[in-house]
């Protein structure tokens, strides 16, 4: 991992790895989504920077709406601690808040530039997957949205001590877990594809976009499985598998403080590797995922509506 690039001389502000990774993502899907649109967008043939415009909208919607999205789901914090709802450098954003904001705000500016919605989402979304795909990777940068511990080969493990700026808890530095950084990127990758081939094949404007919001649900909501960060994720716990009944666990095996913080963390890893129980909160249903089956129904709607109407078919 590598959190902090260097840091910028003078004003002694760090560069993060994932805040350029998250620009480089966005510059490189508005450069892509502009190509998307000279093609398929019957009103930017000679236009095609216009999406350009719409693109901005979208940067601003994922931003607003995964921090929202993240506060929401940690309001208990955020009401103690008002001033870190503005630092989203640290980490913190829900994505499932960002393709929310993204495409309503997206929506809004293509509908002020007289834009056509539905066509100009199938592409705008296409080139968002793949923008997203190279921001998770700041994600990895960082170690936020990390993985459950793990012996499948290509488990990863962060360094002890954690560099400067890490997300990653201190607790489970050294332990093998899953990649879930890498997996949320080939996710949003192998959406970015699907939604290029369906742009070829569609039968009606909106097609696309209705595919790739069930598809999205469904691969986010498989791969909550493998996620570790459950506090932050929030969500339904089992019953007795709360963070105040692991808290209350760890005190009773001597290995936390009273304010149910870690104070063993060797003897904690030792635990975890093992596989003992509780020794992390466990969840019935996340955030995300029941967010995912919202969505996945609200895309099998789109794409029932949008199928009916005759002005948005294709004719080929």
């Amino acid at each position: 991992m590598w959190p902090e690039l260097f840091t910028i001389p003078f004003v002694d502000f760090p560069l993060r790895a994932f805040g350029l990774l998250v620009a480089t993502g966005f510059l490189i899907g508005v450069s892509v989504g502009s190509k998307l649109a000279a093609k398929h967008g019957s009103d930017l043939k000679n236009d095609p920077e216009k999406f350009a415009d719409v693109s901005w909208w979208i940067l601003i919607g994922v931003i607003l709406g995964a921090r929202l999205a993240f506060v929401f789901v940690n309001i208990d914090h955020y009401i103690e601690n008002p001033g870190a709802i503005l630092k989203i450098w640290e980490g913190g954003l829900v994505m499932y808040g960002g393709l929310i904001g993204a495409i309503a705000l997206g929506l809004v500016k293509a509908n002020m530039l007289g834009m056509p919605k539905w066509q100009t989402l199938d592409y705008g979304l296409t080139a968002g997957f793949l923008g997203q795909a190279i921001g998770r990777l700041g994600c990895l940068a960082v170690g936020d949205d990390f993985g459950a511990p793990t012996d499948v080969p290509w488990a990863i493990s962060f360094p002890d001590p954690l560099p400067a700026g890490s997300a990653f808890p201190s607790e489970l530095a050294t332990v093998p877990v899953h990649p879930t950084q890498l997996y949320m990127s080939a996710k949003a990758l192998s959406l970015f594809f699907l939604g290029k081939w369906l742009l070829n094949n569609k039968k009606f404007h909106g097609q696309v976009s209705a595919v790739l919001l069930m598809a999205y649900a469904v691969l986010r909501y498989i791969i909550e499985f493998f996620r570790f960060d459950m506090v932050a994720r929030g969500g339904i716990y089992k019953p007795g598998h709360s963070p105040i009944d692991v808290s209350a666990h760890w005190q009773e095996l001597g290995i936390a403080n009273e304010a149910g913080q870690i104070s063993d963390v060797g003897k904690y890893r030792e635990l975890l590797m093992a596989g003992a129980d509780n020794m992390a909160p466990q969840l019935l249903m996340s955030t995300s995922q029941m967010v995912g089956i919202a969505m996945f129904c609200l895309g099998a709607i789109l794409f029932w509506i949008l199928r009916s109407k005759p002005s948005l078919r294709l004719s080929k």
